[in-house]
């Protein structure tokens, strides 16, 4: 019974939503579940924004007018005596670094490559570009570099590996080669080779680096190679001149050697969604590196536990709508985590697969929320049967206590009502269910035989669904323009009442009259053998500008002398000799007038200030509160009668001194 208790309590469903949210969460983060959203994330990324580059950058590319003008071919090595040309061109302008993509790992012929390494020793800042060689048997051999000719070698200003990190596979390539950055590593790529020959001082410890792309190309002066060569005197000068090749086919899909895709051949809106060359990745490789604003990730552990966080509070923010709103803010909480992460890579150089949060968790509690079974009015059905027949609520419940919510609902004929739904969820067992329901069951063949009684019209029990409810008279609003308004509707309460006027007292005198009302009230209720339990403020509420006792669930039969008691009860409204009795309501009904008669908190009962005991209409009254609230029971009005009485008879003594002061 406990266990079941424990899975029908109503913290149990949100909880296990924002469980299923976090979970899933970390699948997606952890698992290859969550590649797609992982590199979704990093590729939308650059659809918000490019980052700024200031850097004096020219491309020079072996393009298809290129192979075409200087007769070259396809596949095959590109005449050395025309890089020696291009070459002495930039010696000549002054260019402050040249990056060959290109490999030159052989010796052609002796002639040609003494002049072009001679033009690389007169150069002084030439980068070439190594090559590594993969593993035909893995498990026998190992990677290893293959670095340019010894001509070239001996004379470059230093050499890197021209590869990009993705493996072959034509995908995107996000990630540096290699991943994790090892300067003084074996293996160290052509972008950081020309960095360091640049003079940058790197950071050799190994990080793993995301690369920042810089637009769709780099927004560099770009040239076909004759026309680099036909430049004017000077144009490149202090430039940092990248030298490689172009695809033949920009089409993304057709497979190509030294041709990638980057992040804007995946959402590009164009038709043609370009490829680019791999030269342009190891210029953006070397661009990251120079400017320090390559992309991170925050340490794994950080993540995780953001995701758990995100997952706690995506789950149960989701589960408190209904519906279309829970529609609303999901769709509104994925927009927040796209836009404060991309914010976030824009404004710092970290990252976050911010997709796991708006592609899987926010979908995730949505679902939970849209298909898991509620107990409450918007969950209109009910194992087939809807919930509260004949009544429609709104919005959320406006009152709720430790037996149940409290719903605005409109009946059939289209009057505002409030009704009240009690789960058997909420208890361990049966019996304190059981007794909510007698005591509505007592109640309400004489709820509506007096004035001061709130009237319960209807009362309907659902056993195998395992919830009851009744339904009442709806309280006077605190706002009596809250439809207009378009605002929740909130009762008109005692205990708001009180917080509406100057030091949150009444007069002596409107507490007199509120005192009798309820006194009455208490008087007939007691007639009937019937005790209200919980006696205070907040609840007394007024109906049609009359105060009338609500929480009427409490309501029970009154106890013979020596009966065990149901120990219900609120903290300093509890009389010293215990709960549930005629006298304790006595003692709670004295408690509620010296709170509104004084503005004090209960616990300082018996502390009044000067200027209420400076006047006489108060003593009065404050003459029958002390009797009320004697701590023995002995000492009390014997009956909500004799209390009344007394009430009135202070009310008559105030109308008469007002009388004769007129």
């Amino acid at each position: 019974m406990k266990l079941k208790a424990r899975i029908t309590a109503p913290w149990f469903k949100p909880a296990l939503g924002a469980a299923l949210t976090v979970l899933c969460g970390l699948l997606l983060w952890g698992t290859p579940l969550g590649e797609a959203w992982e590199n979704a994330s990093y590729d939308y990324l650059f659809a918000f924004w490019n980052s700024r580059m200031t850097n004096q950058v020219a491309f020079v590319r072996m393009d298809n007018d290129a192979y075409d003008k200087l007769i070259q071919h396809r596949g095959q090595p590109w005449g050395r005596q025309i890089h020696e040309r291009l070459l002495d061109k930039l010696t000549e302008d002054g260019a402050r670094l040249v990056v060959f993509d290109v490999f030159l790992l052989e010796e052609k012929n002796p002639v040609t490559d003494a002049a072009f390494a001679e033009a690389m020793r007169r150069n002084g800042h030439v980068v070439l570009a190594s090559k590594i060689i993969e593993p035909k048997h893995p498990e026998l051999e190992s990677a290893y570099v293959k670095p340019p000719a010894d001509p070239f070698k001996a004379v470059a200003a230093n050499f890197g590996a021209g590869k990009a990190d993705d493996e072959g596979r034509g995908e995107i390539v996000r990630r540096h080669w290699p991943f994790l950055a090892p300067g003084a590593g074996t293996f160290h790529s052509l972008g950081w080779a020309a960095a360091q020959a640049l003079g940058v001082l790197l950071d050799e410890g190994a990080e793993k680096q995301w690369l920042r792309y810089y637009g769709e190309t780099i927004p560099a002066e770009t040239f076909s190679y004759p026309l680099a060569l036909g430049q004017a005197k000077g144009h490149f000068r202090d430039k940092i001149v990248f030298i490689g090749n172009w695809p033949n086919d920009p089409d993304p899909a057709v497979r190509e050697d030294d041709k990638f895709r980057t992040p804007y051949t995946r959402w590009n809106p164009r038709w043609n969604r370009e490829a680019i060359g791999g030269v342009e990745i190891m210029a953006t490789t070397f661009l990251n590196l120079v400017n320090g604003d390559w992309l991170r990730r925050p340490p794994e552990w950080l993540e995780a536990f953001f995701l758990c966080v995100t997952g706690v509070l995506i789950g149960l923010i989701v589960y408190r709508f209904r519906r279309l709103r829970a529609c609303l803010v999901a769709a509104a909480l994925a927009l927040a985590a796209m836009l404060v992460f991309v914010s976030w890579s824009y404004y710092t150089n970290y990252w976050f697969p911010w997709l796991v949060i708006a592609g899987g968790q926010v979908p995730c509690a949505l679902a939970w929320t849209l298909l898991a079974p509620r107990r409450n009015a918007e969950s209109a059905w009910v194992e087939g049967v809807e919930r509260f027949p004949g009544y429609t609520t709104l919005g959320e419940p406006f009152g709720e206590g430790a037996y149940g919510k409290v719903w605005l609902v409109r009946n059939a004929t289209g009057q505002w009502q409030a009704l009240k739904e009690i789960e058997r969820a909420k208890f361990e067992d049966e019996d304190p269910y059981d007794r909510e329901f007698r005591g509505i069951k007592n109640y309400k063949p004489f709820s509506n035989q007096h004035p001061g009684l709130l009237h319960i019209d209807h009362v309907n029990r659902n056993d195998r669904a395992g919830y009851f409810y009744y339904v009442m008279e709806l309280g006077d609003p605190l706002d009596p323009d809250w439809e207009q308004k378009g605002e929740p509707y909130k009762p008109r309460d005692l205990s708001s009442v009180c917080q509406q006027v100057d030091l949150r007292r009444l007069s002596a005198h409107e507490t007199i009259r509120i005192g009798i009302a309820l006194a009455e009230a208490l008087e007939f209720l007691h007639s009937q053998e019937l005790v209200h339990r919980d006696i205070k403020p907040s609840n007394v509420v007024f109906v049609q500008g009359r105060p009338k006792f609500a929480d009427v669930g409490l309501v029970r039969e009154a106890p013979d002398i020596g009966e065990e008691r149901t120990q219900v009860f609120t903290e300093y409204y509890r009389a010293p000799d215990g709960v549930g009795t005629k006298l304790a309501d006595i003692y709670a009904l004295g408690m509620t007038l010296y709170v509104v008669g004084t503005g004090r908190h209960p616990r300082s009962f018996s502390e009044l200030s000067t200027t209420l005991v400076a006047k006489p209409g108060f003593m009065r009254l404050n003459e029958i509160i002390c009797r009320a609230c004697q701590p023995s029971a002995a000492q009390r009005y014997i009956s909500a009668a004799q209390m009344l009485r007394a009430l009135r008879a202070a009310q008559r003594e105030l109308d008469a001194d007002s009388t004769r002061q007129i």
